[in-house]
């Protein structure tokens, strides 16, 4: 601090007496000139330094304040990882597979405000969505750098779906009674939505997966399952039409699995040479939902990561020798 004090009065010195005085002009000005600016150079670049350190401690808090005020929100999946960052002043739920509580799709999420009670928007994967109906609009554009389609029904000011395509193809976004509140949070769904990430490599779980075999109208059955893991399964019989069956629907105890290769099925293995099933009479409630446990490890031991059916025969009993049967496939993934 003296250094500089000094200079400066230096320099004062010199703008008061320059023109004023030869005797001051005759000064060796080149070594006094030198020496002062080298020190203001020097006084500049420090405060310039001293500058640049603050603004990066301010931009070291900003960027630290933005870190803790999102949350991380993760779903993973048979299909892949969902990831999106919620804000504060925002609530969240995620579904695994068979949660049974997403409106549409397997595994996903949901957020909405918190100061609102009614409404949300829902993130799910589903290897099945589609629509149809009159008053749709859909549009093309790109959200957190993917390509989607938007889509509108009946021009109101919220979208009703968003179909990912191409590498977050099944990944779909809904609203749901967002109606009162779209207006003053539209924007904050939009930013939340460009944080959007799916990683079909990082794969979790086992789940059911919907074909046409799994339904006979005939007898107004469908089938499904839940609990998929590579040990067994929970096997769903579920009547919806009890006009169809012309006697009684029931079922035993014995099943096949077969493994898709190839874009065939053929007859997984067993692991014991002999076997049998007992052989009860499971009677399947009209209009209603009856479920079988499955474990087949004991039969073909923990299946590995592929596509697979599980093959059960239903009958429609009217008496001794006098029935139908009927045979119908779940379809499921095990990751």
């Amino acid at each position: 601090m003296k250094k500089y004090h000094i200079i400066t009065t230096l320099l004062i010195g010199l703008t008061l007496n320059g023109c004023g005085n030869s005797a001051t002009s005759n000064l060796p000005e080149a070594n006094i000139s030198e020496t002062a600016i080298a020190a203001l150079s020097n006084k500049e670049s420090f405060e310039t330094k001293q500058t640049e350190a603050e603004s990066t401690e301010e931009e070291s808090s900003i960027v630290s304040t933005a870190a803790i005020t999102s949350t991380e929100v993760i779903q993973g999946g048979p299909y892949g990882k969902i990831s999106i960052s919620v804000p504060n002043g925002w609530n969240y739920d995620t579904y695994p597979v068979d949660s049974d509580e997403l409106m549409v799709g397997m595994y996903g999420i949901r957020f909405y405000p918190k100061d609102v009670t009614t409404g949300y928007i829902e993130l799910a994967y589903t290897n099945n969505f589609g629509v149809c109906g009159t008053g749709l609009d859909e549009k093309q554009t790109t959200i957190g750098g993917n390509p989607a389609c938007v889509g509108t029904y009946d021009n109101h000011v919220y979208w009703d779906f968003i179909s990912f395509q191409e590498d977050y193809a099944g990944v779909v976004a809904l609203t749901y009674y967002v109606e009162d509140w779209w207006d003053t949070y539209s924007s904050q769904v939009k930013d939340i939505l460009n944080t959007i990430q799916f990683d079909p490599n990082i794969k979790e779980g086992s789940v059911y997966i919907y074909s046409s075999e799994s339904e006979e109208p005939k007898i107004g059955l469908s089938v499904s399952l839940k609990k998929v893991s590579p040990a067994g399964a929970t096997f769903v019989f579920h009547q919806y039409d009890p006009k169809a069956p012309t006697g009684e629907l029931n079922y035993g105890e014995d099943y096949v699995i077969e493994a898709q290769k190839n874009n065939t099925w053929e007859p997984v293995p067993v692991i014991i040479e002999n076997y049998a099933f007992n052989q009860p009479a499971y009677l399947i409630i009209p209009n209603d939902t009856s479920e079988q446990e499955i474990c087949w490890d004991w039969l073909y031991g923990a299946l590995k990561p592929g596509n697979y059916r599980i093959k059960k025969t239903v009958s429609d009993f009217r008496g001794t020798g006098d029935y139908d049967n009927y045979t119908l496939c779940a379809n499921f993934l095990i990751t």
